[in-house]
């Protein structure tokens, strides 16, 4: 349940001079800290689930994580930089 400081390489961005490789590094660590953060919960919740129970949850949400929002946005054709903002989590508008 340790958060990773670094993206898997199947998770590496396309090019460090693409703008997106460090957003997309920004949402993988912290949806890595969400899930972390649920594990922690989940494990207190539910104190009899094991080790090998919290990895398969734990791998199933980092999948969820990854064909919902990382691979996507990997995949976002530049002209779609203004939307990447829709994931800026220093910016809070009311």
């Amino acid at each position: 349940m340790d958060t990773e400081t670094s993206c898997p390489t199947r998770h590496a961005a396309r090019c460090p001079d693409d703008p997106r490789s460090d957003f997309v590094a920004q949402v993988y660590r912290h949806s890595r800290t969400v899930i972390d953060a649920e594990l922690r919960r989940l494990a207190r919740k539910v104190p009899s689930l094991r080790r090998t129970d919290l990895d398969v949850i734990a791998a199933t949400l980092e999948e969820i994580a990854e064909s919902l929002l990382l691979a996507r946005l990997r995949n976002a054709p530049q002209d779609t930089a203004p939307l990447l903002r829709l994931f800026d989590t220093q910016r809070v508008d009311m």
